[in-house]
């Protein structure tokens, strides 16, 4: 077996073994107690199957609990499920409202996913500069302790800059470096 199949065979091993009834149910106990890493968790299982059947609208119930709690992970996790209609019906708006909480609070994600949002036009018309913005935020993320002054790499900006004049991608790193949590934009 080669390098990285048998990483693979080892990566899903170790994490995608299933919960037993009783951890399950103490994650339940955990959740419903408003615990809200619980909850964000018991919304992961749901979501992505693992130790219960895949139910949209169960980690739709769990992620909005703990995405009620600020957690900027549940928030990203109810405004994917409204961008792709799982358990819900379909609503770019929500979408981009759970987004843009979880992106305030730095969720490199919710981010990105805002900066697509804005790319093809979902919930908003297409715009390529505050497409710019939010996918330049996303690496600003990754990279908490730079300065925003600085010109980081950004290979999904770079994707955008092949449609933008140079003065866009200008307005978009500007936008970007003067951004403040609580812009009244989206």
């Amino acid at each position: 077996m080669n390098k990285p199949a048998l990483f693979l065979l080892l990566f899903e091993l170790l994490f995608s073994v299933p919960l037993s009834a009783g951890e399950l149910e103490q994650l339940r106990i955990r959740a419903e107690a408003q615990e809200r890493e619980a909850q964000y968790r018991l919304g992961e299982r749901y979501f992505e199957g693992k130790g219960v059947a895949i139910d949209y609208a169960e980690a739709m119930y769990w992620w909005r609990r703990a995405a009620e709690q600020q957690d900027p992970r549940a928030q990203n996790g109810v405004g994917t499920l409204y961008d792709n209609g799982k358990g819900v019906k379909k609503d770019y708006r929500e979408a981009a409202r759970w987004f843009r909480l979880a992106a305030n609070q730095g969720h490199l994600m919710a981010r990105r996913n805002l900066g697509w949002m804005h790319e093809k036009g979902q919930g908003f018309p297409v715009n390529l500069v505050k497409a710019y913005k939010w996918q330049y935020l996303a690496e600003m993320s990754r990279k908490p302790r730079s300065s925003p002054q600085l010109t980081l790499p950004c290979p999904l900006c770079d994707k955008l800059a092949q449609k933008m004049t140079p003065e866009q991608i200008a307005q978009g790193q500007q936008l970007a470096q003067q951004w403040q949590p609580n812009d009244p934009e989206e």
